[in-house]
């Protein structure tokens, strides 16, 4: 009964659970994948049951392994926790959640989940990294973060995406742009514009041209840029036509420091996601920063009104 409490083999249980193989579970821990091995394999033989479904480099809990894992990651927490409030050290050990973000997110989304975020868990530290939507899902499979915020209009194998929100894009110029007097656009007045739009290998790029594909039209970009409040900003100098979603624009289109207009035929919409990967069960502290962030999302990201 003494491996029940063995906190050493539960600490290689829960972490080879949470990075899906074994290989990164040794790395992470600092053991030899045989002393994990024999580890887990002591801790399945002294509960008699088991807990690992081994296929090849990756591993998933059975059924009764994700239920262990779900009360064992909870008192490990609460020992960690305990450990660092009694111990007096001047260090306290802090969990860490890693999250992936596009550009646009970082910038007008991070702040309101942070602060809300700080209330629940205080004691969690964020560790953040930026970039488009296709490189989020590579270090998504590739375990070099727990969570990607971003736009994502497709499914993704192995990739559990809760959505979030939806916004629109919709085109901006400046006051002084022909197109300012204009009631609605068409196809016509869409050709041989300057456009500012995100970049080739973004998903909202792919958004973009499918849509002029659609209305036959050739996209060629006169600036692509990842950050979308770039974007405006350029659109506010007048160096060109801007897409972008509308709540990026707000309050310069009801400033009337821009204009506004929908995508010609219909609308142009994204969906935002908060996305894991389906191997690596998700923690209390990732389904409390999922709520965060849904309640915080859904108050930024919605429709409004251009007209």
């Amino acid at each position: 009964m003494n491996d029940l409490v063995d906190t050493k083999k539960l600490r290689m249980f829960v972490t080879t659970v949470q990075e899906g193989s074994m290989s990164m579970a040794s790395v992470k821990l600092f053991v030899t994948p045989s002393a994990l091995s024999h580890g887990i394999k002591a801790l399945e033989e002294s509960m008699s049951v088991e807990l690992l479904i081994r296929k090849g480099p990756k591993v998933t809990p059975t059924e009764i392994g994700q239920k262990f894992f779900n009360e064992a990651a909870e008192i490990l927490a609460r020992l960690d926790s305990a450990t660092a409030r009694f111990s007096g050290g001047a260090h306290e050990r802090q969990e860490q959640l890693h999250i992936g973000m596009t550009s646009t997110a970082c910038s007008n989304i991070l702040p309101g989940i942070v602060r809300e975020f700080r209330e629940s868990c205080p004691n969690v530290s964020l560790r953040l990294e930026v970039g488009d939507t296709d490189e989020l899902i590579e270090r998504l499979n590739e375990r070099l973060i727990d969570i990607a915020i971003a736009p994502i209009q497709r499914d993704y194998n192995e990739i559990q995406q809760t959505m979030i929100g939806e916004d629109e894009l919709v085109y901006i110029v400046h006051p002084s742009h022909a197109w300012a007097q204009a009631s609605k656009l068409d196809r016509q007045t869409l050709a041989n514009q300057q456009l500012i739009i995100p970049a080739v290998r973004s998903n909202t790029y792919n958004l973009i041209d499918a849509h002029y594909r659609e209305i036959r039209l050739p996209l060629e970009p006169f600036i692509e840029l990842n950050d979308e409040d770039a974007i405006k900003q350029l659109v506010l100098l007048n160096m060109g036509v801007g897409i972008v979603p509308s709540w990026i624009a707000k309050e310069e289109i009801r400033r009337g420091h821009l204009h506004a207009f929908p995508t010609p035929k219909r609308p142009l919409r994204r969906r935002w996601t908060i996305s894991h990967h389906s191997g690596v069960p998700r923690n209390l502290t990732e389904f409390l920063f999922i709520g965060t962030t849904k309640a915080v999302v859904r108050n930024i990201i919605r429709k409004f009104d251009i007209h």
